[in-house]
């Protein structure tokens, strides 16, 4: 297996396909890129049992070649990005690999206004670290400094409780039952403390930071349904589950039942567009789920869609002044807090919006406009490139409309798909979604058969 390199950054199983000389060359051109040289590189990870050595190793190379460190050490990547963009920070390094198992590793590279990098700089970044000559590089005396900033999470959180259009007495009086799942990873300590603030009963369960995963910890409904037993063993009223680095959410309601992780976004974006009446168009993927068109039309408000990465999310929201966005992975981006996904801001905004319209989780589900989705890949010939794919899918959907930013996408009025080619593996990934659940595998089978 080779080192998987993406807009998300670089990740790999530990020792196999990410090495000590990937993890040093990667951060050492990162740090190179960076247009500002004096302020210190953020360096944070999640729980994973690789991660201190990893950072270490960062850390003693940036160090000894001229670059100051804030060492965060475990924080949740929305955390990372938040204090980047607001400190004088040149980037920050997250060593995670978000909802990968446990052996897996990786590194997230955050720009200096606290997102990630863009193409063109990710580009720059993965040339520069194949072209270096590590054992030719000159150590710089002294050592550049290290130092701390224990107050990162507080910041982060005491920043989420003050979102203008949240009524937080309202939360902190339901007095919420909550079970939090934080997978053991980077989120256990901030969740806690967010909802501690909002005055909640927690049942924390996965609650240390110790990086080791009793399930898969991708917060998918076939990953997280045992939690619904938990919420019906307390009787609480949901439970806010999260991946390992804290940018993803998933929800589970009073009756036990997992909300698709595509309507986190979908009803936060209604409680938002609510409270708000805000007109700016919401930004997504095209992967994400239909149900945000049907929200969004109700408040007189367009949905632009994006390639799929949150980078390429962020910039489409950038680009059209939009105040919420994100993607159907969990993912929630609330412009007033920053530019990133981030599960506190997710948490909250849901929390907000049983609280003001004295909802139960499950009532609040009956609200979300229904749709069946299904998320599959398939092997193909390495011979075949996106433009003949996407000429393949055209033959064969000749009567559809057609959006080919990422990948190619399928448009009806009752579904879609969208099929993108792998820049790692000899597969495609098709995403379909559909009013009718039966739709989902007859037109899985037509995909397939186009590529037999």
């Amino acid at each position: 297996m080779e080192l998987i390199k993406s807009v998300s950054g670089i990740r790999g199983i530990y020792n196999q396909s990410l090495l000590i000389n990937d993890i040093i060359s990667h951060a050492f051109a990162f740090s190179e890129i960076q247009s500002n040289h004096t302020s210190p590189i953020l360096i944070a990870r999640d729980s994973r049992l690789s991660g201190p050595k990893i950072s270490n190793h960062i850390i003693d190379f940036l160090k000894k070649h001229g670059r100051d460190i804030i060492d965060c050490g475990i924080i949740p990547t929305p955390t990372a990005q938040f204090v980047t963009d607001k400190f004088d920070i040149a980037g920050a390094i997250v060593i995670t690999a978000s909802h990968n198992p446990q052996q897996w590793n990786g590194m997230k590279f955050i720009d200096s206004d606290g997102t990630f990098l863009n193409k063109d700089k990710n580009k720059k970044l993965f040339e520069f670290a194949e072209s270096i000559n590590l054992s030719n590089l000159k150590e710089k005396k002294p050592e550049s400094k290290c130092s701390t900033f224990i107050e990162s999470i507080d910041l982060h959180v005491n920043n989420v409780l003050n979102i203008d259009f949240l009524e937080v007495d309202k939360i902190k009086n339901k007095k919420f039952k909550i079970v939090l799942d934080t997978i053991n990873g980077a989120s256990c300590v901030g969740f806690k403390k967010l909802l501690q603030e909002l005055n909640c009963e927690i049942i924390h369960i996965n609650d240390q930071p110790n990086g080791i995963f009793d399930r898969n910890p991708e917060p998918k409904t076939e990953n997280i349904k045992d939690v619904g037993r938990v919420v019906l063993e307390h009787s609480a009223d949901l439970a806010l589950i999260t991946d390992p680095d804290g940018d993803r959410l998933a929800v589970i309601d009073n009756k036990g039942q997992v909300m698709i992780e595509e309507n986190t976004l979908v009803l936060c974006t209604d409680e938002f567009l609510n409270k708000t009446q805000n007109k700016n168009a919401v930004v997504t993927n095209l992967s994400t789920t239909a149900a945000l068109e049907d929200i969004t039309k109700k408040y007189n408000v367009d949905v632009i869609r994006s390639a799929v990465g949150e980078i390429n999310v962020v910039n489409k929201m950038k680009e059209c002044d939009a105040l919420i966005g994100g993607e159907g992975n969990g993912g929630v981006i609330l412009t007033e807090s920053h530019y990133g996904r981030d599960a506190f801001v997710g948490a909250i905004i849901i929390l907000n919006y049983l609280a003001t319209n004295n909802l139960t989780m499950n009532e609040a589900q009956q609200k979300i406009p229904k749709y069946y989705m299904l998320k599959e890949k398939i092997e193909i010939d390495n011979q075949l490139t996106s433009e003949i794919i996407s000429q393949k899918i055209k033959q064969h959907f000749r009567e559809l409309t057609f959006d080919e930013t990422d990948g190619i996408k399928v448009i009806d009025e009752n579904f879609w798909i969208h099929i993108r080619q792998s820049n790692t593996e000899p597969i495609i990934r098709i995403y379909i979604e559909s009013k009718n659940e039966q739709d989902l595998s007859n037109l899985f089978n037509k995909v397939k058969g186009i590529f037999k």
